[in-house]
């Protein structure tokens, strides 16, 4: 079985930046503007059996905002859920999701205070083709 998680990636950061206004990093900047969006974890567990090969796959995409309040990143993470769930993400040739669901979303008050920090989680089922 090959790993779907590259080409997951890809696909998110592709609907995000093209469905959203938001910038989207692979890890967490230094000195950029609020808010931003970053790609978090991903974690793969092989499902395969003797008909199909594929993965049942978490990724996690965090949202960073200094609005006061919650009103900002709570909208942040209602358009990531509607661009990466509203229609089937296009993963290649070498997968196709079966599944693409929201899993979770928490909203935390950063240590400074002032930052909230939103934490997507989303589930795939994803099959290699």
């Amino acid at each position: 079985m090959k790993l779907p998680t590259l080409a997951l990636h890809g696909a998110q950061v592709t609907r995000i930046e093209l469905l959203t206004d938001y910038v989207v990093y692979d890890e967490n900047p230094q000195n950029v503007p609020y808010p931003y969006v970053v790609m978090g974890e991903i974690t793969a567990k092989d499902w395969s059996d003797k008909s199909a090969d594929g993965a049942e796959v978490y990724s996690t995409i965090h949202v960073w905002s200094r609005y006061h309040g919650r009103k900002e990143a709570d909208e942040m993470a209602d358009a990531l859920t509607q661009a990466l769930t509203s229609s089937t993400l296009a993963l290649g040739a070498s997968f196709e999701a079966a599944l693409d669901r929201l899993d979770g979303y928490n909203l935390i008050v950063d240590m400074d205070g002032k930052t909230r920090h939103g934490i997507l989680r989303f589930k795939y089922l994803i099959e290699e083709l």
